[in-house]
């Protein structure tokens, strides 16, 4: 640990003001060139980057019909079949009127899940019924919620 010549210690990245410390002399062989004949190369800093303003990312552009897999538990369709992904139908007002808004936004800017309106309007989507979706894992259950769930959110641009 260095010193300066209070006693108190150098910190790491802290030059001392005044002029540089001498070099410490060692037993041994000297440099055959003098400290004060070496070439001395004066260097200007690089300069800074330019900060690079990233670009939003693209907007998902969502295709119709969406499909999420099950990933964690199939389940059993109307036709006594197993069901290993659910294909959902784009949502329209009507879907709202029929089974109310799924999600609505608190005070903070949470998004909350209605989670019997959630499942009513997946069962009208999906062309299954309720009693067979609420067999689903709830992993997949929330996967297939978030992924429908700004569907049911205002679009800010349009304010």
């Amino acid at each position: 640990m260095e010193f300066d010549k209070q006693g108190q210690p150098v910190r790491e990245g802290f030059q001392p003001s005044g002029p540089p410390p001498q070099p410490i002399r060692q037993n041994g062989p000297q440099p055959s060139v003098p400290p004060s004949a070496a070439p001395i190369i004066d260097m200007e800093p690089a300069p800074a980057p330019m900060p690079v303003e990233e670009a939003p990312p693209p907007e998902r552009v969502e295709t119709w019909p969406i499909t999420v897999k099950l990933l964690h538990k199939p389940i059993r369709g109307m036709r006594n079949e197993i069901v290993k992904e659910l294909s959902f139908r784009e949502p329209t007002g009507g879907d709202i009127n029929r089974y109310g808004n799924p999600c609505r936004i608190d005070f903070e800017g949470n998004v909350l899940i209605d989670e019997p309106k959630m499942m009513r309007v997946m069962a009208a989507l999906s062309g299954h019924l309720v009693p067979l979706l609420e067999a689903m894992d709830p992993r997949d259950w929330n996967s297939c919620a978030f992924r429908l769930r700004n569907f049911f959110l205002p679009d800010l641009r349009a304010w």
